[in-house]
């Protein structure tokens, strides 16, 4: 993964009141934790972090970052939090990485090729939209791409079959499946002539009494 380069300031007052204005002059809050201390509290600007994540197709991005002062540390974009109806930007979490040690994260799952399975009818089913990796932080990746093109109609890969780089490790349990394809939905259709039958048929009504009335 390319790192990008953010440019930081250190905020010292917080606060939801604060963050507001701070938002709305156009700057991001965030924290920064790492190294087992307390979280830095720092401001990134709105425009360039939104820029960040249009150009990824994950928020789990690795980033530059120059922090006012002198220091450049590298770091995860480990939580981005957006507004539940608008969907602006609220706040982000980054942790500060250590380039020689692996980390953990989710990468997207991307399919390539139309399996031979959905030609023939087969329904294609993404059970797992991401999957869990250990890595170094250099060699970090969005999103892992399988080859689904010879898949037929029963076929399912496994986290276990998946054909990585040595560099990255699968973390989870190795018989899940990933994806499969399975046979087309059947629906089962009521037999119109039998539906009629149903429909137009009455019930046989003897009446006695009239009977009885005759007899006499």
């Amino acid at each position: 993964m390319e790192d990008s380069k953010l440019i930081a300031k250190k905020r010292d007052l917080q606060g939801s009141s604060n963050a507001r204005r701070l938002r709305k002059s156009g700057s991001l809050p965030g924290v920064i934790y790492g190294d087992g201390k307390e979280g830095t509290a720092i401001l990134l600007e709105m425009h360039d972090f939104e820029q960040l994540l249009h150009h990824h197709t994950s928020e789990t991005v690795l980033v530059d970052i120059a922090i006012e002062g002198g220091e450049e540390i590298s770091a995860l974009v480990k939580d981005v939090q957006h507004h539940p109806v608008t969907g602006d930007l609220l706040h982000v979490d980054l942790h500060k990485m250590d380039a020689t040690k692996a980390i953990q994260v989710e990468i997207q799952v991307v399919l390539v090729g139309e399996a031979i399975g959905v030609k023939a009818g087969g329904i294609m089913d993404l059970v797992m939209h991401t999957i869990s990796i250990e890595c170094l932080p250099g060699d970090l990746s969005e999103s892992i791409e399988i080859d689904v093109s010879e898949m037929e109609i029963g076929d399912a890969l496994h986290l276990k079959d998946l054909e990585l780089d040595s560099k990255f490790k699968v973390l989870g349990d190795l018989e899940a499946i990933v994806v499969s394809v399975s046979e087309p939905h059947v629906e089962e259709e009521e037999d119109e002539e039998e539906a009629a039958e149903d429909a137009s048929a009455e019930p046989e009504v003897i009446s006695e009494k009239k009977a009885d009335d005759e007899a006499e």
